[in-house]
């Protein structure tokens, strides 16, 4: 066999194995019994979002990726659903701020403007770390770009429903986006006041879980103080039961 015979033979075996690689390659996603994407994406792995990854129940129904390890080579049309693990202050403003120049706000840039489903762990959230250190008003600020990206869909969820709000389909109203703040309420004049007991609970920023301390049939109002900042679960938590917060 002359030098070019042996040449062209050589390339005609590396194409033949080149071709079966992408069909063995087109029948594992095949293999997959049509399940939909699922990606975690993460800037720093952990045991967290290796649990989700690893997830029996998500996994009856996703095929779930990890984009790190993909080195973030990933087409987010393939997904159905993202979870958005490390949210930083950083990349908190940077999706905000619609200026997403890293491989992990790119992705979840581009999750939003395909309008995939966006979860997001609440303890995942780096900003709620900080709540009872910034000052007031620059908490406010983060917390409006936060807002922002739940009203274009992005659902803050605690870890523990995670799970279920994503296979449900339907996400629960502790997890739900917020709606809009209502305007604040004067204090009502103490003729106008039901019967019933009231609470004063003197925290800088007050949870759900403070709401439900103090909460039974009797409660009417909540009384805070002026400067007091209330999440949106702790909002929701006290007017889905009939409470009042009133500010002083």
């Amino acid at each position: 066999m002359d030098f070019n015979a042996l040449v062209d033979e050589i390339v005609a075996r590396v194409a033949a194995k080149m071709e079966a690689a992408e069909d063995a390659c087109c029948s594992c996603t095949e293999a997959a019994d049509g399940k939909p994407g699922l990606l975690i994406l993460t800037q720093e792995h952990g045991n967290v979002c290796h649990s989700m990854l690893d997830s029996k129940r998500l996994q009856e129904y996703y095929r779930t990726d990890c984009a790190l390890v993909k080195e973030y080579q990933c087409e987010i049309t393939d997904y159905e659903a993202v979870i958005l693990f490390d949210l930083t202050v950083d990349a908190l403003t940077r999706l905000a701020g619609g200026v997403c120049d890293t491989p992990f706000t790119a992705l979840a840039q581009q999750a939003i403007l395909h309008g995939k489903k966006i979860f997001v762990p609440q303890e995942a959230v780096e900003l709620f770390q900080y709540a009872e250190t910034v000052p007031s008003a620059y908490y406010q600020m983060l917390l409006d770009k936060l807002t922002l990206l739940k009203e274009s869909g992005v659902v803050i969820c605690p870890a523990v429903g995670l799970e279920d709000a994503i296979l449900s389909g339907e996400v629960k109203t502790a997890c739900a986006p917020a709606a809009a703040e209502p305007p604040k309420q004067a204090a009502p004049a103490p003729e106008a006041k039901k019967a019933g007991r009231e609470e004063t609970i003197s925290k800088r920023i007050i949870t759900e879980r403070d709401i439900a301390a103090v909460y039974d049939r009797d409660l009417t109002a909540v009384h805070v103080g002026e400067r007091s900042i209330l999440t949106d679960l702790a909002r929701e938590y006290a007017a889905s039961r009939g409470v009042a917060i009133v500010k002083e």
